[in-house]
């Protein structure tokens, strides 16, 4: 919100660089790409909410993150401190921050993956739809399952997205889940041709995402 005009971005990591501001407050902007040798301390606030996150890659990318700004604290000659505020310090994800064993925790994720069915032993396909009413994109997503039957094939859902709500529009999704990315994308090819022809296909928005980075 700070940078939004040309050249304020420039501007505000060259204050940085010269140590005039002494507390830097942002996003994860803050923790990627950028070398800031005055930096000894950094502070992470309710880091809870990657912990329980409706993204199964939830306590994945809060890891990454807290390690990326971690980076940010002592890069020069001094050395770095970084406090991590949490309702939960016993939980196995904040013990692995302070033992240092990311090792561990990385091979419990994938685990828990393999034992959920979830990438990377399968392949995802989601398909996204959006509608001023809610019920009209869980109708459409209804349609839209049959459509995708396939063998080997498990769809999931209608379900209400992580963010339900966006720019006024109600946002649902549905889930196609495979041992093999072959087996998906036959199922893909014929089932998508049907949901064009589908009576409410161009009464809402909607799309197809194959092994999405994101799903919200």
């Amino acid at each position: 919100d700070s940078v939004s005009r040309k050249g304020h971005l420039e501007a505000a990591l060259r204050d940085v660089l010269d140590g005039q501001p002494r507390i830097l407050v942002g996003t994860q902007m803050l923790a990627k790409g950028h070398h800031f040798p005055h930096v000894t301390l950094v502070g992470v606030i309710n880091a809870d909410q990657g912990l329980f996150s409706a993204d199964f890659r939830g306590q994945e990318r809060l890891l990454g993150m807290i390690l990326q700004v971690a980076g940010r604290a002592g890069r020069a000659e001094r050395p770095g401190q970084v406090l991590i505020q949490t309702h939960h310090p016993d939980h196995p994800l904040m013990r692995a921050l302070q033992q240092g064993d990311y090792d561990a925790y990385s091979q419990r994720l994938l685990e828990e993956r393999h034992a959920a069915g979830l990438p990377p032993y399968t392949h995802l396909a989601m398909l996204h739809a959006q509608a001023s009413q809610a019920e009209q994109a869980r109708h459409f997503l209804e349609q839209a399952a049959n459509c995708l039957k396939a063998p080997g094939v498990s769809v999931h859902g209608p379900f209400a997205a992580p963010i339900e709500r966006r720019a006024n529009l109600y946002r649902y999704q549905l889930w196609l889940l495979a041992s093999r990315r072959e087996t998906l994308a036959q199922a893909l090819k014929p089932g998508l041709a049907l949901i064009e022809k589908l009576p409410g296909a161009r009464k809402l928005r909607w799309s197809v995402d194959v092994d999405p980075a994101d799903l919200s």
